[in-house]
């Protein structure tokens, strides 16, 4: 039996990267393909990939993305403009790239069912009985980590998103991301539309509750009104994991890295750019020698922040005439001018909290 210095589960964004890092690695994956099945929006800011030095490749990339529109429930929209602020994914074809950078030894169709420490080393066990061991041992396996429920025990907060590419009528502006953002409609969460092409985009919502009715009225009340007739392509529904902040992310030489530890930007729930960031560490920690300090260093970026879940919090309470009016103040609010908004003025400490915590992590959304 082969003894390899790391084991990954999972090839996604997180174990991939971490695979760039890594010599004498294997990945165990259970899909068929690399990179299939798509359950992302598939966004990621220019800056993730420039931390990474991965330069943008249009054989991977659906479309560049100049500007983001967020949209208040009565339809007051805030514009960010830039140049290049991020792009939407081919996320197959971007996972490819990724594995061929990738250092370790990649099996699919490699179902693991069980993780267990057996004389200093792991011992990862397939469902067909195959038996592989490690001295590491790194947990990428998505919102529902074997190796999170095996080793760390620890459960997370999940979130289940509602998402189809969708083939519109009319043509969409393929360089405009667009968020809406409604306490009634998308109650712990908010709609999307990415742009994948002329007339195809990923468009979504997230929630705890009332998805069907969410992405009903996303689809009737704006997408259609828009763009007119839609066609739902493919269905690409996920599940957000987060509150990696709270839990143990270390333990006997085991790692749990992206979605597996909840590491996913818990305001607007992006996991690629977090994912390979948590991965690239978890590699940095081995390589080092230094792999007690994985949990520290991850915990100590801004991208990782517990405010950030405060944040969270604060955002999805607001009620739909407090949204409308800070959509009115724009993106850098005068402060002063609150007391000209009777709803502001009352949630003002609220809002006030949000706004210190956002900046403060701002770099995380980029």
């Amino acid at each position: 039996m082969d003894i390899y210095k790391t084991i990954i589960v999972g090839a996604g964004p997180g174990g991939l990267n971490a695979a760039r890092f890594l010599e004498d690695s294997l990945i165990l994956d259970q899909k068929t393909e690399i990179g299939k099945p798509v359950q992302c929006a598939e966004g990621i800011s220019k800056e993730s990939l420039e931390r990474q030095e991965i330069k943008p490749d249009p054989a991977w990339i659906s479309a560049v993305i100049d500007v983001v529109q967020l949209f208040s429930p009565a339809g007051k929209k805030i514009e960010i403009q830039g140049k290049t602020l991020g792009f939407i994914l081919d996320r197959v074809g971007f996972e490819k790239f990724l594995a061929s950078k990738s250092r370790a030894k990649i099996l699919l169709e490699k179902r693991v069912v069980d993780v267990k420490l057996e004389n200093g080393f792991w011992e990862v066990k397939t469902e067909k009985g195959e038996i592989f061991k490690s001295k590491y041992l790194i947990g990428a396996d998505g919102p529902f980590s074997v190796v999170r429920n095996k080793v760390f025990d620890e459960k997370l907060a999940l979130l289940p998103t509602l998402e189809y590419l969708v083939e519109v009528e009319k043509e969409i502006p393929i360089s405009i991301m667009k968020l809406y953002f409604d306490k009634e409609k998308f109650p712990s969460g908010y709609g999307w539309i990415f742009p994948k092409g002329k007339k195809t985009a990923n468009i979504g919502l997230g929630g705890e509750k009332k998805l069907k009715e969410g992405f009903s009225y996303l689809m009737e009340e704006i997408v259609k009104k828009e763009f007119g007739n839609y066609k739902l392509l493919k269905n690409i529904s996920g599940v957000i994991s987060w509150g990696g902040a709270k839990i143990k992310l270390f333990k006997n030489n085991a790692f749990l890295v992206g979605d597996a530890g909840g590491l996913v930007d818990p305001v607007f729930g992006g996991g690629m750019n977090n994912a390979m960031i948590s991965g690239e560490i978890a590699a940095e920690c081995i390589n080092s020698g230094e792999v007690e300090l994985y949990e520290r260093k991850i915990k100590s970026l801004p991208f990782f922040s517990s405010d950030l879940l405060s944040a969270q919090k604060i955002l999805y309470s607001l009620p739909n005439p407090v949204l409308d009016e800070l959509a009115e103040m724009g993106m850098k609010p005068v402060f002063s001018r609150f007391l000209f908004k009777p709803l502001l003025r009352k949630n003002f400490l609220k809002i006030c909290k949000l706004f210190l915590i956002l900046e403060k992590n701002a770099g995380s959304f980029k």
